[in-house]
């Protein structure tokens, strides 16, 4: 149960009290409840969001404030105060019936299957009296299922929603008041601040009305709450402005409104509550007829028409009572291939129909990552290679980042050598792979190998591909000319990570000393005087010491040539005390003599 004790528990005293006075003083605004949480703003020293949510474990609390003392903050305890004023003191958190559930839907079933085949009649009409008391949706639900009238004047409802979404968004104004009832007044992030505020205004306008749909749907009046929401959707996108928009929030309001009704639906569970009211066979043909109807000719339409449709028809499509209805219904609707495919996918999937479950799989599977997945497991379940094969070809020419691992653990060169040859150089050029390179190699002709080379090489010189793997390539394949045209191209200082530019020094320097010498003493120069935006600094003196360090060990023939260039670069620049030092430490200037003291002793190293 959820206290005032327990915001005690939760706060230190401090919190508690100035929470009590903010919600005493009425800081407390915008409350507003969904299922087991709770959200509202609270104004402190600004506007702060927060939210409870009764959580089996306890209540969660959370608050945009920056408070990381002990316990929750002033704010939260405002809120739970506020909540236990509006609600009572009888809100418990959200815990696990006790004993057995079944955790799967089949389980579920047969349990209850036993279970009502072993209970008397009087118990269960017992047991359904006291659910009918307890839920006015499942007594909705049964007075529909007796085709009785329901509570709800539907027709009332939809005759009358036109005209009250019009006048209810008409006169919201966006102005001075609140910005300055918004984060943003506060905060410097004007442009997500006056957004939020913009966003929480349009729910608070819409709330009443996604309560009276998802009433609709939870009290088994499909009909009316399919029209419901088309009849809302095509109101709202036809409402032209606000009262007044002194910050330019919107670009075409009727279009951003429709946007946040569709956000504020799918939040509160939209359309997936259509599958949880106990429909009669009348309702849902009644249903669906006037669905066909309607997306065979839509009176009215707005942008992201079928998109924002296909998210219903797909629930409609999972539930087992409307899915043998759904294909003859739809039959003269205007929908995409893609849209039609989506839902024969979903039906084979409720029926269940593994054929033509395939069958739709296979239409998506070109545009539908995560469907192509799912068609891999399928055909891999059924040790259907021959398919298998020919669907991991598609999924890996769409996506080879995604499918290249799948290929080359499921299928071995001999069993599938173009498919494996295009996964191993896909992702020894994506990787930088000497290993996949490896095992690619024997796979490869000479000119598809030289192809190879100049797509690593073309990539590491666009900074697309790593150099060090083309270095290395080039140096396996004993292709010296290649070698040095490829690092003498690059831009030494701006290769990273920088130990590439190191290991691309060396390697030519093994192999083509002659050619490395000469670009060291033009480029070293060049970069100290500024060639390719080059910084003077420690930075740039650490590189090229490191440069000429690297050709000096490596090649024996270069250690003088680097040692006189050393020399030559210390007595161009006399004042770059920093590139002096940087020479000293890697051993290619000698160490500043030490002169003694008076008395002859050395000073002491500082």
């Amino acid at each position: 149960m959820f206290t005032r004790q327990t915001l005690r528990h939760l706060a230190n005293a401090n919190s508690f009290q100035r929470g009590e006075e903010y919600a005493d003083e009425g800081h407390v605004t915008r409350l507003r409840r969904e299922t087991d949480s709770f959200h509202a703003s609270v104004r402190g020293s600004r506007i702060y969001r927060v939210a409870l949510r009764l959580a089996a474990a306890g209540p969660e609390f959370t608050c945009s404030c920056p408070y990381e003392f002990g316990g929750i903050c002033k704010h939260a305890v405002a809120l739970g105060l506020a909540v236990l004023d509006a609600y009572g003191t009888e809100l418990t958190s959200a815990a696990p019936a006790p004993g057995p559930t079944p955790t799967t839907p089949g389980a579920l079933a047969r349990a209850v299957q036993g279970a009502w085949a072993d209970r008397k009649k009087a118990d269960k009409l017992r047991f359904l009296e006291q659910a009918l008391a307890k839920s006015d949706d499942l007594a909705r639900q049964f007075l529909g299922f007796g085709n009785q009238p329901v509570a709800v004047a539907s027709e009332a409802l939809l005759a009358g929603l036109p005209t009250r979404l019009t006048e209810t968004l008409e006169v919201l104004e966006f102005d001075e008041e609140l910005y300055q009832n918004s984060e943003s007044y506060y905060q410097e992030d004007e442009g997500d601040g006056l957004a939020e505020a913009v966003e929480e205004v349009l729910r608070d306008a819409l709330a009443s009305f996604v309560a009276e749909l998802l009433g609709l749907a939870r009290g088994g009046q499909l009909s009316a709450a399919l029209r419901y929401w088309a009849t809302a959707c095509a109101a709202i996108y036809q409402v032209e402005e606000p009262a007044s928009d002194d910050y330019g929030s919107f670009g075409h309001y009727g279009t951003d409104v429709l946007r946040q009704w569709h956000a504020d639906l799918a939040a509160a569970g939209w359309p997936a509550v259509l599958l949880g009211a106990v429909l009669p066979p009348a309702e849902v043909e009644a249903a669906l007829r006037w669905l066909g109807q309607y997306l065979a000719n839509p009176p009215a339409e707005w942008p992201d028409f079928e998109a924002s449709w296909r998210p219903l028809l797909l629930a409609l499509a999972a539930d087992p009572a409307a899915v043998g209805l759904l294909p003859g219904s739809l039959e003269k609707a205007r929908l995409s291939p893609d849209t039609l495919a989506r839902l024969a996918l979903q039906s084979a999937q409720t029926r269940p129909n593994d054929a033509d479950w395939a069958e739709a799989a296979e239409i998506l599977l070109p545009t539908d990552a995560a469907v192509a997945q799912q068609l891999l497991h399928f055909y891999a379940t059924r040790a259907d290679r021959p398919a298998l094969l020919r669907a991991a070809t598609t999924a890996f020419t769409t996506w080879p980042d995604r499918f290249g691992d799948f290929v080359l653990t499921t299928f071995t060169p001999a069993q599938a050598p173009d498919l494996c040859r295009a996964a191993l150089r896909h992702r020894a050029l994506a990787n930088g792979s000497l290993e996949d390179f490896a095992r690619l190699r024997p796979l490869l002709t000479p000119a598809a190998r030289a192809a190879f080379l100049q797509a690593a090489t073309t990539a590491a010189a666009k900074g697309q591909g790593s150099v060090a793997f083309a270095v290395e390539l080039l140096v396996q394949e004993a292709d010296a000319a290649a070698l040095t045209d490829f690092v003498l191209g690059l831009e030494w200082l701006h290769l990273s990570p920088a130990a590439h530019a190191d290991l691309a020094l060396r390697r030519l320097a093994e192999r083509a000393p002659a050619a490395l010498m000469p670009a060291l003493e033009t480029r070293t120069r060049a970069y100290l005087r500024g060639r390719a935006k080059a910084q003077r600094g420690h930075a740039l003196y650490q590189r090229l010491a490191h440069w000429l360090a690297a050709a000096r060990t490596t090649a024996p023939r270069l250690a003088e040539p680097a040692l006189r260039l050393a020399d030559e670069l210390r007595a161009e620049f006399p004042t770059l005390y920093g590139l002096r030092d940087a020479l000293r430490e890697v051993q290619l200037l000698p160490e500043k003599p030490t002169l003694p003291t008076k008395g002859g002793r050395k000073p002491n190293p500082r």
